[in-house]
Order: structure tokens, then C-alpha cells, then sequence
């Protein structure tokens, strides 16, 4: 999300209008779930995607009327019936797409202090009322963004949603509203710079984390070998690479260091930390003698269990491309259960 929000506020600066169409809701199977958003300028020129084929292609044909008329509009698309099957298409879910104009004077200052306010590590909501007038930024550090919330907004808000960590659509003040939660990628911490953690980084970035690499070696830890990486760390000793970082519930630890030795001490930091998933490479054997190692600290088997050892699904991987893809899926699927999907 952040490349769009980039993308978006790149757009704005250019005095570019743009429609924004993000998934309100969905039902059953779709091809993109409640959140994903297609951003539209003029010309048709999109980026990001709310599920490809027939479906955006009439988000697209929207978007221009909106680009054109203004206002906003709300979609509806019944995958189960005769569209999926006049469009060969093999979903069978209900979903409904929101899609609002912005204009590039107001827009801009709005989203640009979303961005910053999101790079300084606030969960922000964007409550957007249908029937026209200002959108409202709210934002909060704690772990729940609807405490930023007015209590007749925020109660309405969950009566309708699940949760308030995707998007809902709301009646309020008797108005209807859409509100939008906004955070950066859940960050990924990656423990070691070497041959499997190059092509672990780069597909962490593309399906959608905000990767640091840590390693104390400088010619390992470069620009160079991590081109996509969001942030390098070089620290003095890897017994303290995890001194001062702000590792959350939302943050994932993998563990890829050079040694056995190395891979205790920062799983001993991960430990110490709230990271949401912990990962460490290496066979049972080796899990097994680090473990022996941590207990003399004082850890536990409920601290273990905390720990994927071996880091990534079990789908028999060899290569360090290989496993990038076994450790990429498993932070998929753990990201996916933290957040309720």
C-alpha cells in the first residue's frame, strides 16, 4: 500500500485528478478481498488492482464517469450468477467497490500528511462521508486506531464491520460514511545478510512487507546485494542488532545469520520482543541444540513455541530461491491470521 500511496500522492503533486476505487466489501470468493484499491487518472492510466478482468474493467469504465461528474459512487458485482458466466470466471462471491474523485489542490495536502503521518508509525483512519463534503484524518500509536475515533462514529462503525481493519460502510448523523483504515506494511526484520536472505528480501518487498536486513558484516549489508530492501542496518555486534529497533505485534523476525552461535543470540533478542512471528533457519537438530543453549538463559518451552523452526511451509525446498518462497508464504499466511482474514 505504500507504493500506491506513493504513487498517488505523485499523481496529485502532478495536478493529476484521480479516482480511487477500494474494495468496501466482499462475500464468498473474489479475486481480491475488502482493502485492495485501484487508483484511476485520466486516460485510464491505473495502478494497483481491485481483481483484474471483467470486474475492473467496469471499475475503469466507472472511474472515468466519476473523473468526469464527481462525487462518489458505490458498485455492486454478483460473481455467482450471469456475469461470472458470460465472463468465464471462476469466482462466486459478491463485492461491492467504492470509488471517490480526488482532486489534486485539496487531495494532495491531505494524502501527503497521511504519508508522513504513516512513516512516523500511526495507524491512521480516513472517513470519507458519500454524500460529499470533507474527508477527516484520524490517527492514533496505540494498537487500536478506532480509539481516534468520536464514540457515535466508532460504534457505528463496528456495528456494521467485523473489525475496523478493513473497510466498512457505516450510517451515522444520518449520513452514510465510508471509513478506511491506512498503516505501512507490517515490517519484516531479516537477521543476516547472506545467500538466503538476498532472495528472501527482495520477495518480502513484492508481496507487500517493509524489509529491514541486519548484519554486522558491511560487504554482506549493502545497497548493492539488497537494492528493494527499505532499510539496511549494519550493527557493531549481531548480540545486540536488535538494540534500540521497535519490534511490535505487527513485525515478523526471520533468522538467517552465518552460524549457529549468532542465530541464538538474536533469537534470544527476538524473544525479548513482541514480534507477531519469529523464524529461524536450520534443521531440528540444530533447533533442538539452540533451545538446549537458550534454557541456560532462562527461556522456556512456551517461549519456544513462539518460534517456525524450520522457518517456512514445509514444501521441500533446496535452493535459497526455493526457500525464500517457503519463508515469503509463511509470512503471508501468518500476516493473514494476525489480521483475522
Amino acid at each position: 500500500m505504500d507504493d500506491l500511496l506513493s504513487t498517488l500522492d505523485e499523481w496529485l503533486a502532478a495536478g493529476e485528478t484521480v479516482v480511487a476505487a477500494t474494495i468496501a466489501t466482499n462475500e464468498g470468493s473474489t479475486p481480491r478481498t475488502a482493502g485492495s484499491k485501484m487508483l484511476v487518472r485520466t486516460g485510464g492510466r491505473i495502478a494497483g488492482t481491485v481483481g483484474g478482468g471483467l470486474v475492473e474493467a467496469q471499475v475503469i469504465e466507472a472511474a472515468q464517469r466519476v473523473m468526469d461528474e464527481g462525487g462518489a459512487r458505490l458498485l455492486d458485482f454478483d460473481l455467482t450468477g450471469e456475469m461470472a458466466a458470460g465472463a468465464d470466471m471462476i469466482c462466486g462471491g459478491k463485492l461491492r467497490v467504492f470509488l471517490e474523485r480526488i482532486e489534486p489542490g485539496v487531495g494532495a495536502g491531505l494524502f501527503a500528511e497521511l504519508a508522513g503521518r504513516l512513516r512516523t508509525g500511526e495507524r491512521c483512519l480516513l472517513l470519507t462521508p458519500l454524500s460529499g463534503g470533507e474527508r477527516s484524518l484520524l490517527g492514533t500509536r496505540g494498537p487500536d486506531a478506532g480509539a481516534a475515533l468520536p464514540p457515535e462514529i466508532a460504534e457505528a462503525a463496528r456495528a456494521a464491520g467485523a473489525s475496523i481493519q478493513a473497510p466498512v460502510l457505516f450510517e451515522a448523523y444520518g449520513r452514510q460514511w465510508f471509513l478506511e483504515p491506512w498503516s505501512f506494511p507490517d515490517p519484516l526484520f531479516i537477521a543476516g545478510a547472506g545467500h538466503v536472505s538476498r532472495p528472501t528480501a527482495a520477495v518480502a518487498v513484492m508481496v507487500g512487507f517493509r524489509v529491514t536486513v541486519l548484519d554486522d558484516r558491511p560487504d554482506f549489508a549493502s545497497r548493492e546485494r539488497f537494492p528493494t530492501a527499505h532499510e539496511i542496518l549494519v550493527p557493531g555486534d549481531m548480540a545486540r542488532c536488535l538494540d534500540g529497533v521497535e519490534i511490535g505485534p505487527e513485525a515478523s523476525v526471520v533468522i538467517v545469520t552465518r552460524g549457529h552461535v549468532h542465530d541464538a543470540s538474536v533469537l534470544a533478542q527476538a524473544l525479548r520482543t513482541k514480534a507477531g512471528y519469529i523464524g529461524m533457519i536450520g534443521s531440528r537438530r540444530k533447533r533442538d541444540a539452540v533451545y538446549d543453549r537458550l534454557r541456560g538463559q532462562g527461556f522456556t518451552d512456551a517461549d519456544f513455541a513462539r518460534v517456525h523452526c524450520p522457518v517456512g511451509l514445509s514444501i521441500d525446498a533446496e535452493t535459497p530461491e526455493e526457500i525464500a518462497v517457503s519463508i515469503a508464504a509463511e509470512l503471508i499466511q501468518e500476516r493473514a491470521r494476525r489480521r483475522g482474514l
